[in-house]
């Protein structure tokens, strides 16, 4: 069994950046555990304990899934807190605009389905986890509404990571098993064209 999940994941320069915000809000969330940046990215969907048999299905939809979705950039855009700004346990950057992210999430559900890996439940909010308190957190209210409009970069969503993550004393480490990237449509036609000119030959 592995316990894996698919994301999109984060480039370097984008988690130094968090790094830089997770520093400069430190002074302000006493008793947080800040995430790793080099560890965060944008979840999909999370598997936990998976079989060797039902990873080969996870690969198989990925593939589906990028010839039918679209690359795109996102902002990281506001802060925000589960379950809510009084009451925070988890601090997250936001992500706009949120349709595209939504959209391939729709269609990972639906690939997955297809190969018969039961739906997600839970309402899908694109988000980065940045943070999360050991207990409930001070109100961050006035805070999080002076936050709202900063900008701490853009991701580009170019390509789906299906990961294994292995919990560690120090923390997970999340290794990627397979990588495919987004619209291969281009791909499949010069693959195509090419076995045609080598049929005419």
């Amino acid at each position: 069994m592995v316990r894996a999940f698919l994301a999109v994941p984060l480039p370097p320069p984008l988690q130094l950046a968090i790094a830089r915000l997770q520093s400069e809000l430190a002074a302000a969330m006493p008793g947080i555990r800040w995430s790793r940046p080099e560890t965060i990215h944008l979840t999909l969907r999370f598997f936990g304990d998976t079989s060797v048999d039902d990873l080969e299905k996870v690969r198989a939809s990925m593939l589906s899934v990028t010839l039918r979705a679209q690359p795109c950039q996102v902002d990281l855009l506001g802060l925000g807190a589960f379950p809510d700004r009084r009451r925070p346990r988890v601090v997250w950057l936001g992500l706009s605009p949120a349709e595209p992210l939504q959209r391939l999430y729709q269609a990972c559900q639906a690939e997955l389905g297809r190969v018969g890996i039961a739906a997600e439940t839970r309402a899908f909010m694109p988000h980065l986890t940045i943070g999360r308190f050991r207990e409930r957190g001070p109100d961050l209210t006035a805070m999080l509404v002076r936050q709202a409009q900063q900008q701490v970069g853009q991701l580009p969503v170019t390509q789906l990571v299906l990961y294994e993550s292995r919990l560690q004393p120090g923390g997970a480490r999340h290794i990627p098993l397979f990588t495919v990237p987004l619209d291969r449509r281009d791909d499949l036609m010069n693959d195509r064209t090419s076995k045609e000119g080598t049929t005419n030959d």
